[in-house]
């Protein structure tokens, strides 16, 4: 059986890298109960993330401003 390791399941690959120009920063404020503090499931950080006070998993937003010029959608 080949068993799909816990950093690949939960890497993003929607993200073009030439959108952003800096590293790319998410929220840690939970989506579920708008708690302030959460912590990554990846150990490099990410946008998959644990709200330290009701334990739900969410997909948290990008804080990082796209560049100046960037028209591409990223629903392709």
């Amino acid at each position: 059986m080949n068993y799909t390791l816990l950093d690949d399941a939960y890497r993003i690959h929607h993200i073009d890298s030439s959108t952003y120009t800096k590293p790319i920063i998410y929220s840690t404020i939970c989506i579920y109960c708008s708690h302030k503090s959460s912590m990554s499931l990846m150990n490099d950080g990410g946008s998959f993330r644990q709200c330290d006070r009701c334990r739900k998993n969410f997909k948290a937003t990008i804080l990082t401003d796209p560049i100046n010029n960037f028209t591409k959608s990223l629903r392709q």
